[in-house]
């Protein structure tokens, strides 16, 4: 793998953590919309998936992720 893959996968991972870890500041401003995350920042926000991804210049390479506070249900 290259370096380059390998910080961007890592990248990724840490914004994915920066959600869980600042997940009721984000229930209070985001609830119930879908944020686009990078470098531990919301640079997006929209209620529908599709309006995110369209306001991303790289949609790839931002950790996306939906706000809310139900369980969500993982059908495997």
């Amino acid at each position: 793998m290259s370096d380059e893959l390998t910080d961007e996968l890592l990248a990724f991972q840490a914004n994915h953590v920066w959600v869980n870890e600042n997940l009721e500041m984000l229930l209070e401003q985001y609830a119930d919309q879908w944020v686009a995350v990078k470098d531990g920042q919301v640079v997006a926000s929209d209620p529908e998936l599709t309006g995110l991804l369209s306001k991303l210049s790289d949609p790839a390479r931002t950790c996306v992720e939906f706000i809310t506070s139900e369980p969500l249900e993982m059908v495997l």
